[in-house]
Order: structure tokens, then sequence, then C-alpha cells
């Protein structure tokens, strides 16, 4: 048995171009939730029989997540695919009549709308369907409340996934031209390192004018902080930084009083923008709160342009 059996999942679903980003979403949530994601990319060797290497990983993994949304026909050949269907009922096989720890395995399988495996695999009705329709949010969310049904453990909530999730985006493409890597050529095992590595380095930093930074901080220290600061510090800024390379952030720049000139960057240099206008304190809490919270309405407080740095 699989020394990490418990948390080791297994992924189950398309490997293909269009299936990409949700993909990511899938692998991202469950590293971000604390486990392990198991798929038959995640080694080539030629001396392995395909089918043999799906045999081992579902048995070296108590969770799976499958994903039956993509029962359409291939142009190409125009017959549909049946992999996704024939693994998951080796993996309900492996539950059923695999015996000791095989009969704990538990599993959540998605759809793209609710009720429409129904019509293609009725043998499954009466399960718990989950569904997403083609939205990496929404999958997230999904996910992380299966996985904390199923763990016992404390999981940060969906929306705060997602917004880790968000972050890393925004920043995968720096990371790629840092090692001379191309997005759309990244192996499953490339990803891999890269969401390891950026959970690794991850922690939201709160700078008060130039002070030492405050770590995580809670939403009761921003309020604080914003409101600390004085046009007479000799550096008058505030900056919430999130990530683990320091290309995402939120800061703002007391010019008067009450004026602030805010700007935020998404994971890239070229993607650096400023208020059109000056903001008060107030405003400006109406922007670092919800950033700080994961929540996207921070950016429609404030009209913004983007900037050369």
């Amino acid at each position: 048995m699989a020394a990490n059996y418990v948390r080791n999942i297994f992924i189950n679903c398309p490997f293909d171009e269009a299936y990409a980003p949700l993909l990511r979403a899938i692998v991202f949530a469950v590293v971000d939730c604390g486990f392990s994601p198991r798929c038959a990319l995640e080694r080539s060797d030629a001396s392995e029989i395909r089918i043999q290497k799906i045999y081992r990983i579902i048995e070296e993994c108590g969770l799976g997540v499958h994903d039956l949304s993509r029962t359409q026909l291939d142009v190409r050949t125009k017959l549909p695919r049946f992999n996704m269907p024939l693994e998951l009922g080796i993996f309900l096989g492996a539950k059923f009549l695999g015996g000791g720890q095989q009969e704990k395995k538990a599993c959540l399988v998605f759809d793209e709308q609710p009720y429409r495996y129904q019509m293609y695999l009725s043998d499954v009705a009466g399960q718990d369907i989950a569904w997403h329709g083609n939205n990496p949010k929404d999958l997230i969310c999904r996910l992380r409340d299966w996985l904390a049904s199923v763990a016992h453990d404390h999981l940060p909530s969906g929306s705060i996934v997602w917004d880790h999730y968000e972050t890393f985006q925004g920043e995968l493409r720096e990371r790629c031209a840092r090692h001379r890597q191309r997005l759309e050529e990244l192996t499953s095992n490339d990803l891999l390192r890269h969401i390891t590595t950026f959970r690794r380095g991850y922690v939201e930093k709160l700078v008060i004018a130039g002070n030492a930074p405050i770590l995580n901080p809670s939403a009761a220290e921003l309020r604080r902080a914003v409101k600390s600061v004085k046009i007479t510090d000799p550096d008058p800024f505030i900056v919430l930084d999130k990530g683990a390379n320091g290309f995402t952030y939120i800061q703002a720049i007391m010019k008067t009083a009450s004026f602030w000139i805010v700007e935020y960057q998404d994971g890239h240099l070229d993607q650096h923008f400023e208020a059109t206008k000056k903001l008060r304190t107030d405003k400006v809490l109406q922007l670092f709160m919800p950033y700080l919270n994961g929540e996207m309405k921070w950016r429609e407080t404030a009209k913004w342009k983007r900037i050369e740095i």
C-alpha cells in the first residue's frame, strides 16, 4: 500500500488542449488543499503498459476525481472518448472488489451540466454527481468542498483557493519565462513543480511605511495599517503583497493628508495598473480589504490604466 494512500488523488480527465484550463485548476486545488495529485501523465515509461500503469496508480490512491464532461464525438474519428468512464469503472471496481484499504476509496465525479450524465451513463444514476459548467472557479470550489467532507482537515474556503489560483495564474508566465519554458508546452510534471514551488513560498505580506512586514495579516491589522500612515512619514506607503515572487500586489502611496495614488500588479511587469485618479483613505480600504479576502469586487471600485514600469 502506498505510504500516502489517504492523500493521493487519482485524476481522471481529458488531457487535451481544450481541457487544460480545467486540469490546471484541478491540480492546483488538490495541492493547495494539502493532497497529492496522481495521473497517467506523471511518468513516461515505454516498458510499462498504459492500462497497467493506471491500475497501479488507482491502487495507490485513496481518493479520485473523475470528469465525464467530454462526451462529444471526436472531430477526427467521429467517435466518443471512453477513457474517462473506463477509468471510473476501474476505480469503482477497486473500491467494491479490492478489499482492505481499497474499500475506503472515495471519489468525486464531475459532469459539465447537472443530470446530463443520465443520458449517456445511466448506471451511475443515484450517485452524487457534481457539475462545473466548464468554469474553473466552480470546479475549484466544488472540489474543495468535497475534499473538506472526506479529509477531516481544516481547509481554506473555496474562494480562498480560487484567490490562490488566480495569483498563481498571474505569476505562471513569469515563472515560465525564468525557466525558459512556454506555458502551452508545460508537461504535467512541469506544472506540478511550478505549483509546488509557488505554494511553498506563498505568503501574504503587509508592508507599512517601509517597516518590517506583517505576515498573513488579518483584516483588523490591515485596517489599522492604512489608518496609521501619515503624510509626515519618511515613506508614507502601504503594500499588500501576495504570491511567492513579489510580482502580485496592491500598493498605495499617500500624496496628501487625505488622498493616495493606488497601483496593483498581476503577476508580471507588463500587468501593472494605476487608478486613474487619487483616492481617499476610505476608498483605499474598499480596495485593500476585498483584495486581502480574495474577492474580485475591488477591481470595480476604481478605474484603472496600464502603466509601464
